[in-house]
């Protein structure tokens, strides 16, 4: 067991595509302790449980999300070009009916298209009511604050960009846990600052190489990565 959970990061993709139900039953076969994974809306407000808002990436189409129905979205295939299969884009509702039964922990990115969708966010929390071990991440501080509204018990971690002044910490409630991109925060300054504020951190982009892994720093509560097997190896040993 390594010594912080390790949350897979879209789950591990070697085998299958993102955000799939198999890449992310591989990554608790490489010892992950937990999944991260990403949510975006249709026009008509299906999660589905994908990272980009514009699907051409995953499947050669050129629109998004949220301009379109569930219904369009349903036909389309991922992963065919890297795997001898293709899968359908998941909906959140048949990773949440995956997910109840295990119990595992589970970090969800609410992503762009969940801005200004109060009553869309809502329902993601009280379906998570269901998974006893859950967060919910954002760029986003006004889905974290609509979080907050609904279920002000339920775990909110923020994910700042480059611009993002950290001494703002010190006066954000509606912030539980920090999740910051290793190379750029991983800095006594940054370190301090979420600890000056009351604040954990988990840290994103981690290989499994980086030798703070052994001895974090106090205020780091977790990991998150696409190579849960190497980050479980190294923290450890």
């Amino acid at each position: 067991m390594s010594k912080l959970p390790i949350y897979a990061h879209r789950g591990v993709i070697t085998t299958a595509p993102e955000n799939s139900i198999a890449a992310f039953a591989q990554a608790l076969l490489e010892h992950a302790d937990g999944i991260e994974f990403d949510v975006q809306l249709t026009k008509d407000f299906v999660a589905i449980v994908t990272h980009d808002l514009n699907v051409k990436r995953l499947t050669g189409k050129n629109f998004q999300l949220n301009e379109v129905p569930y219904n369009q979205v349903r036909t389309l295939t991922v992963g065919k070009r890297l795997f001898k299969k293709g899968t359908s884009l998941l909906t959140f509702d048949a990773l949440l009916a995956w997910l109840i039964p295990l119990q595992i922990p589970v970090n969800i990115e609410l992503k762009e298209s969940f801005v200004g969708q109060f009553a869309a966010v809502e329902s993601i929390v009280k379906k998570c009511e269901r998974l006893q071990h859950v967060h919910i991440s954002s760029f986003h501080e006004e889905i974290l604050y609509d979080v907050k509204r609904i279920n002000p018990s339920l775990e909110t971690a923020f994910i700042p960009k480059k611009a993002y002044d950290w001494a703002n910490l010190t006066e954000a409630p509606h912030i539980d846990v920090v999740h910051a991109n290793k190379t750029r925060y991983y800095k006594a300054r940054y370190l301090q600052a979420a600890d000056d504020a009351g604040k954990k951190l988990r840290f994103y982009n981690v290989t499994g190489q980086e030798k703070f892994l052994t001895q974090p720093h106090k205020t780091v509560i977790g990991w998150i990565t696409d190579y849960p097997y190497a980050v479980y190896q190294n923290s450890v040993s």
